[in-house]
């Protein structure tokens, strides 16, 4: 058996990131913990602003020790990160950066007798163990605002829903949070001491659960922390004029310049007097002009009127329980539509219903959540005409802080390009391309088109030295495809961050199109994810080299219409290496199965797939790929073959098959009549399929002239009764070398059913016709 060496590759696995997070402008040593991280090479930040200054094994295989360097301009919040080992790239993982200095949790530290003090504005990190909680000392002046908020479910470790509280120099409570829409499962506190002294901060799992994962970050300070921000959006390139909203000490007026390349959701931290926020509240960067609501725009009649067409955004607060309010607009007449409510996305409590009506107030379109919890509803006017809006709260709630913002816009074709998950509920699983050198690796990549189904080209800018990647044009009404990354020999071992991008194929140009990954760090009961983060870069790398090649035989005749073949995968094997290779089919086109996986045996070099098409399986050309994976020291060598063509044909022959009834012991002829759709040279044999245990029928021969074929089949006195419904009859073709194998007249019943004593069973043969002879 074959050593394993670093020439030959395994997958690493990154499982966590201690500590979770550090203060802009320091240097921290970082433990990346495991498994097969030997050879790691690289830590690869999607953001700048950290810089790895040192990486060294830790623990054999299964931890890394990395010092790094975070600049004092780092963004603040978090920053995702793989680990780039010589033979693989590892899961995302994230990592936290704060303003604040960082202090280790000191234990014990779950009585007030024994917590530790904090200066205030400090982050500190922590662990809760199975029914533990945490206690922290902070100093606080009468009228001085002291606040405390902590980060466990947004580290993306496990299902840690933390609990949050305040007391007072006596101990007793002031305040005490579970949830928030700020942080989702995360709290914050915030009040304004009623007296000078010394206050608790308590920290548990609102379960009292507890373990090695429940690790948090929590901040405590005078920092202000308000719940909303009002507007939640401005335009690139401008300055907005932002409100913070929840504060104990009143609202918070502060401009905020937004970036001419801002797009999307944006940060706004609110600061006072040098001191921010931890983490931001959301807004949303969008070149629409901000429309606001006025005091008397809960109804109709006193809706607030946009100046201009659409696109435009309205913005406003339901500010109390029962409250909607009402915009109107003029809609020009088969302009499409899209109207986006923005509220829970950008952590507002606003659970908001949208309503469109016409200018009598007629509803046309309604939706409460299609965007999670946010609404979105579009439209096609058939007039031109003013049409209104009516946002309000799902439960009919309210208050200050229920901000929202409605993007009224005509939508533009747009593709957002992903890889598809590889299992149920696995979303990290071969979502990073990791190509070994000399060799190939292939994806499935999913194209969701708005405003467009034309056909899809792709190029990927910006591919690590030595790596090139192949595509086929993606048809129209095709959602999913492979791509295909090879590595030339010499490629440098080396990861890039690239933003593959979508064409349209008739026009050429490029497409709104981004690339999404969502990745889902933490799910609870029945599946439910609790937290997620998204990027918008794939992480591609040339790694070391595999012990194997794979070689996917394109064949020389076509896959006709309810046919099957077997296509030839070969493997190419370096010196000393014998182990099996799993190989699994990574995709099949419309109406085409593939067997679930093949395995090329140990020590040989080839093994046969089979695969077969549908009566409706899409016609033409198509491009198929195999997936290689060969089990290295408990990790997995992976690679792939390149594209094989296989053409996807018309049937030769089609046709029907009759039902036979017939009794046990009792020979019965059986009619496939047959319908030619194209000639072949010679004779065809033909098999009947489906029959039970204990009939048979021989195999025939048929010209492309024949109209029918009469099996006889015959039967065992002892065969058992009953109806078998999956008779069908199998054409073989030879053209050259090869055989053409198709199905004839599926659905075929062949019904045995009792004899009568007198019937004569066994003696005479079932007319065609399956209707059993008299006696």
């Amino acid at each position: 058996m074959l050593a394993l060496s670093p020439a030959f590759g395994i997958s690493p696995s990154l499982a966590s990131v201690s500590p979770p997070g550090a203060q802009a402008g320091t240097d921290v040593e970082l433990t990346l913990a495991g498994a097969r991280l030997d050879d790691a090479k690289e830590i690869i930040f999607y953001s700048p602003g950290i810089k790895v200054i040192s990486l060294e094994p830790a623990k054999k295989g299964t931890s890394i020790k990395a010092m790094v360097r975070v600049s004092p301009d780092c963004a603040r919040g978090e920053h995702q990160l793989r680990v780039r080992t010589l033979t693989g790239i590892s899961e995302l993982r994230t990592f936290a950066i704060g303003a604040f200095p960082v202090l280790k949790e000191l234990e014990p530290n779950n009585e007030i007798s024994k917590c530790q003090v904090l200066p205030v504005n400090t982050t500190v990190h922590g662990t809760i163990t199975s029914e533990d909680q945490d206690i922290y000392k902070v100093q606080a002046v009468k009228g001085e605002r002291l606040s405390a908020e902590v980060e466990a479910m947004r580290l993306g470790r496990v299902m840690f829903d933390p609990s949050l509280a305040i007391l007072d120099p006596e101990g007793k409570p002031l305040v005490e949070v579970d949830d928030s829409s700020l942080g989702q499962q995360d709290p914050f506190v915030s009040v304004l001491a009623p007296k000078d002294g010394f206050y608790h901060v308590v920290v548990r799992d609102s379960t009292w659960g507890g373990g090695d994962g429940f690790v948090y970050r929590l901040h405590v300070g005078s920092f202000p922390r308000p719940s909303a921000v009002f507007p939640l959006g401005g335009s690139p390139g401008q300055t907005v004029k932002l409100k913070f909203l929840g504060d104990p000490a009143g609202p918070i007026s502060q401009s905020l310049e937004i970036p001419k390349s801002a797009e999307g959701e944006w940060p706004a931290y609110c600061s006072v007097n040098g001191v921010s926020a931890p983490t931001p509240n959301r807004i949303r960067i969008s070149s629409l002009p901000n429309i606001f609501e006025s005091t008397s725009n809960n109804q109709r009649q006193s809706a607030v009127m946009s100046p201009e067409d659409p696109p435009a955004a309205f913005n406003g607060i339901i500010s109390k329980p029962g409250e909607s309010d009402w915009f109107g607009f003029t809609a020009t007449k088969k302009v499409a539509l899209e109207i986006s409510v923005f509220a829970r996305r950008l952590r507002s409590p606003l659970d908001p219903v949208l309503e469109l009506a016409d200018a009598k107030g007629k509803v046309l379109e309604s939706n409460d959540d299609s965007a999670g919890m946010d609404s979105v509803l579009r439209h096609t006017p058939d007039d031109t005409g003013i049409l209104y809006l009516r946002v309000r709260d799902q439960m009919g709630r309210g208050g200050p802080d229920f901000a929202y913002r409605i993007e009224v816009v005509s939508p533009k074709p747009s593709v957002t390009l992903s890889i598809p998950e590889v299992a149920r509920n696995d979303t990290q699983t071969r979502q990073a391309i990791a190509v070994p050198r000399g060799n190939r690796m292939a994806t499935m990549v999913s194209a969701r088109r708005s405003q467009f189904n034309g056909e899809l080209s792709f190029q990927i800018p910006g591919l690590p030295q030595g790596i090139t990647f192949l595509s086929e044009v993606m048809p129209a009404g095709v959602d999913a495809m492979p791509w295909v990354f090879e590595a030339a020999a010499d490629a440098g071992l080396s990861a890039e961050l690239v933003e593959p991008q979508a064409r349209s194929k008739s026009s050429g140009n490029p497409l709104a199109s981004r690339w999404r990954h969502r990745v889902e760090m933490v799910r609870g009961n029945n599946d439910q994810v609790y937290y997620a983060t998204h990027s918008d870069r794939l992480c591609v790398a040339a790694v070391q080299e595999i012990p194997y090649s794979l070689e996917l035989e394109a064949p020389s005749i076509p896959l006709v219409r309810s046919g099957s073949m077997n296509l030839k995968v070969r493997a190419n094997r370096k010196p000393g290496f014998d182990d099996p290779i799993s190989v699994k089919m990574l995709w099949n086109p419309a109406g085409i199965t593939s067997e679930t996986e093949v395995t090329i045996p140990k020590g040989k070099s080839s093994a046969l797939y089979g695969i077969s098409s549908k009566s409706d399986a899409a016609l033409g050309s198509w491009k198929l790929v195999v997936l290689g994976s060969a089990n290295q020291e408990g990790g997995s060598a992976q690679g792939s073959s390149g594209f094989a063509s296989v053409r996807v044909a018309e049937p030769f022959v089609t046709g029907k098959i009759t039902t036979a009834i017939t009794h046990p012991g009792q020979a019965v002829a059986l009619k496939c009549s047959l319908d030619h759709k194209q000639s072949f040279e010679g004779t065809a044999k033909v098999r009947l399929t489906g029959l039970p245990e204990k009939a048979s029928a021989r195999e025939m021969e048929i010209t492309s002239s024949d109209k029918e074929i009469l099996f006889e089949i015959t039967l065992d006195p002892k065969i058992s009764t009953g109806s078998h419904k999956n008779l069908a009859c199998v054409l073989e073709i030879r053209k050259g070398d090869d055989t053409i194998l198709q199905t004839v007249g599926s659905g075929g019943i062949l019904r045995i059913v009792p004899p009568k004593k007198d019937s004569g069973a066994g003696k005479k043969v079932a007319a065609a016709s399956g209707v059993p002879p008299k006696p």
